[in-house]
């Protein structure tokens, strides 16, 4: 039944007192239900009266709906890893093809995905002494430096944008 009416177009997310239909399955532990709605992309992180669905299908003592709800909860993470390294690997093919900007910016975007990566602002850091900004190349080698200080890497764009900027 439930299937028929998102099938029909009933909305996924309503709110009751309760919380949402997500909430009422995982707060049952009718596994099937709460299958059904996150296929129909149900938000499980919506919070009602301070609860999430994940929250109530411990409540309820529903190990088939935790672990579900878990497990949908890591997929957007392993998403973000995928594009993140797809742009790494088309920052790279453009670096060699020596598109310093289309790089730069293929960086930029992977770095908003995973902005603790120092490969990444040493590379983007490449990318801005290619073009001639120094500037720019000295913000990303610091930070690089910073989360890996004794790494040689990060030393030597350091000292590449310093250079550039004539400041050594």
């Amino acid at each position: 039944m439930l299937e028929l009416f998102l099938a029909k177009g009933a909305y996924v997310d309503p709110v009751a007192a309760h919380g949402t239909p997500l909430h009422g399955a995982a707060g049952e532990g009718q596994y099937g239900a709460v299958k059904i709605l996150l296929d129909h992309n149900a938000d499980y992180n919506k919070m009602v009266n301070g609860v999430t669905p994940l929250m109530a299908a411990r409540d309820a003592n529903s190990t088939e709906c935790i672990k579900l709800l878990v497990k949908v909860q890591e997929e957007p993470m392993l998403k973000r890893e995928i594009v993140a390294s797809e742009l790494i690997s088309l920052g790279s093919i453009s670096l060699k093809k020596k598109d310093y900007a289309v790089a730069a910016k293929l960086y930029s975007r992977a770095m908003q995905l995973d902005p603790d990566d120092a490969v990444l602002f040493s590379d983007r850091s490449l990318c801005w002494l290619h073009m001639g900004d120094g500037r720019k190349a000295l913000l990303d080698a610091n930070k690089c430096r910073k989360m890996r200080p004794h790494w040689p890497k990060a030393c030597r764009r350091q000292g590449e944008a310093l250079m550039l900027l004539k400041v050594a």
